[in-house]
């Protein structure tokens, strides 16, 4: 446990206690309820102000959220030991999150997977909500499968085309691994807003097959053999 989740224990703790709904808390807080359970679970850092609302609505001392926590990490890497070796290669097949809106698209990028490494293991959504839907699955059962790269359709959000990105990489569970961004065409302050939300790489659609199992196959050869992903650390601990 980390101080996030240290403090989030005591924050529901004390909701609880004060007979408050998760709505309620986070009406008064002016975010959304999501934001709170994520707050609770340590996903999200609490802001100061945010906390000193809560010491003030639960009726606490603000140092009521850090008793005990002295000997609690500040972040995720702090719990990692410094002289710990991995492997430098990744032995295992890889594990795909495709978040594709066109299920033309879906099919044609799930068959070309396969003929690549027929072991790959592929979860699918087909838009927002879904998505949004996996981070809150992995968050309340760790042992749901992590992916180790993310397969974006830029057009999974019809509200906001960049808004998922900047999500996933607020999420503690999911922002450290790379998204791969796909998209038909490329207009400039797409590519711009990619990478500046964090993104790790922007791909151009291929409208020919063979062309489109290249690309996919140069990605797996570098994301996958080239490249150590972040899962590998957890992996090797």
């Amino acid at each position: 446990m980390n101080i996030n989740e240290h403090i989030g224990s005591r924050l529901k703790e004390r909701r609880k206690k004060a007979h408050l709904t998760l709505e309620q808390l986070s009406s008064a807080l002016r975010v959304t309820y999501q934001q709170v359970q994520k707050y609770e679970r340590g996903q999200s850092k609490i802001p100061v102000e945010k906390l000193y609302e809560c010491s003030r609505l639960l009726r606490v001392p603000i140092q009521y959220f850090f008793e005990d926590s002295a000997n609690f990490s500040c972040n995720e890497s702090d719990e990692l030991e410094d002289n710990a070796f991995i492997s430098r290669h990744n032995n295992r097949h890889l594990c795909i999150l495709l978040a594709e809106s066109d299920p033309v698209d879906e099919f044609t990028t799930r068959t070309i997977l396969n003929e690549i490494d027929n072991e790959i293991t592929i979860f699918c959504v087909h838009s927002y909500s879904q998505m949004t839907d996996v981070l809150k699955k992995y968050s309340l059962d760790p042992s749901f499968s992590k992916p180790d790269l993310i397969f974006l359709d830029l057009l999974i959000s019809k509200k906001d085309n960049h808004a998922l990105i900047s999500e996933l990489r607020r999420d503690k569970v999911f922002q450290n691994i790379p998204i791969l961004v796909f998209a038909n065409s490329v207009q400039r302050k797409d590519l711009w807003q990619v990478y500046k939300n964090g993104a790790s790489s922007f791909v151009c659609k291929a409208i020919d097959n063979e062309e489109a199992k290249r690309n996919l196959a140069t990605c797996l050869q570098y994301w996958g053999k080239v490249v150590l992903l972040p899962s590998l650390v957890h992996q090797s601990r």
